[in-house]
């Protein structure tokens, strides 16, 4: 995890502590998890990902806070779309 601090420093000019990359780490792991176990094609020549930045007012709290819903989505030889993992928020 030491490579990813100095790797958004150099590609984005972030600077990012070792502790947010944990706690990022740990928040998508059960859906890294979950996304390993799914079926997939063999290949996918085209694979598209991406985040769409939202804000969302939280139930509890009443307040709006940032969130990111990332996707990925992959084509087949055939064309054909298919979702790769279910679009999901994270908190920003």
């Amino acid at each position: 995890m030491r490579d990813i601090p100095a790797h958004l420093e150099d590609v984005y000019g972030l600077q990012v502590s070792p502790d947010l990359i944990s706690r990022v780490t740990d928040a998508v792991l059960d859906e890294v998890r979950d996304w390993q176990s799914l079926a997939l094609e063999r290949m996918y020549p085209i694979v598209i990902f991406d985040a769409l930045r939202v804000k969302i007012r939280d139930a509890d709290s009443r307040m709006v806070k940032n969130k990111a819903v990332y996707m990925a989505l992959g084509v087949t030889r055939d064309g054909v779309r298919e979702w790769m993992v279910k679009p999901h928020m994270i908190e920003a």
